[in-house]
């Protein structure tokens, strides 16, 4: 018996049941976030929704082509012909895939693109600036956290340096300087030429590339997104991105 080969009911009748899980899906988040459902046809509650929720957005184009299959099948069906179309098996497997991502988006947290605080390189007001910068050029590090009990009181980059010069501060950096002496150019609120932001450990990995993207559309530099279990500066840390972890993958 040839393993390859494809049973067309069988696959078609997948195609149905699970494109029935979907409608039901789609409509639970339509109304989760107030977008009307009753006499509103399937492709249009995809779209309207995928304004809102970022895992319809990213597979929005493979849903309506899945559709557009669905139908052939299901307006087109006779006892003579079964199925017009077979859908390939892997066409199948996607669609079990996107409506298990529609319900548990996989977070950010738990993903390869967090590099979580055991593997941070953070400093605190105690350390030495120049020693620090060492290790940022051979390591490649771009930005270092500085923590207080496990919370971010500010951030050191190559930015920092540049505010500290652009306001003729008169602070000199030597191997004695330690991040205390230079605190207010640490803090976030202070940082001239790019942002930091905060984010739930539960944030799904579509939003927060979005959230980069956007940063990006608007020309504007994000320098780390750092990660605490509610999103609040105020929380101890657990992990941080950059671009490069989340548009790098």
């Amino acid at each position: 018996m040839n393993e390859n080969i494809v049973n067309f009911t069988e696959e078609g009748n997948k195609l149905v049941d699970l494109f029935k899980e979907l409608e039901e899906v789609i409509r639970k988040k339509c109304n989760s976030v107030g977008i009307k459902t009753d006499n509103v046809p399937i492709d249009s509650q995809i779209k309207e929704l995928s304004r809102k929720n970022s895992v319809v957005r990213r597979y929005q184009d493979e849903l309506l082509i899945i559709k557009q299959v669905r139908n052939i099948n299901t307006h087109q069906r006779n006892d003579k012909y079964g199925y017009v179309v077979c859908p390939n098996p892997d066409m199948n497997i996607k669609l079990k895939s996107i409506i298990d991502e529609i319900n548990n988006p996989p977070t950010i947290y738990n993903s390869n693109m967090c590099i979580k605080r055991q593997n941070m390189y953070c400093k605190t007001l105690n350390d030495t600036v120049e020693a620090t910068i060492k290790d940022m050029v051979n390591k490649i590090y771009t930005h270092i956290p500085i923590l207080e009990n496990g919370i971010v009181i500010g951030v050191f980059s190559e930015s920092t340096l540049l505010d500290i010069v652009n306001t003729e501060s008169g602070i000199v950096v030597d191997k004695n300087t330690k991040f205390s002496d230079i605190l207010e150019y640490l803090k976030i609120e202070n940082h001239s030429t790019e942002e930091f932001i905060f984010i739930s450990r539960n944030k799904n990995i579509y939003d927060v590339e979005d959230i980069f993207k956007d940063y990006f559309v608007r020309k504007k530099r994000l320098g780390c997104v750092y990660i605490t279990e509610n999103g609040k500066s105020s929380e101890s840390i657990l992990g941080m991105l950059t671009a490069w972890d989340v548009l790098g993958n």
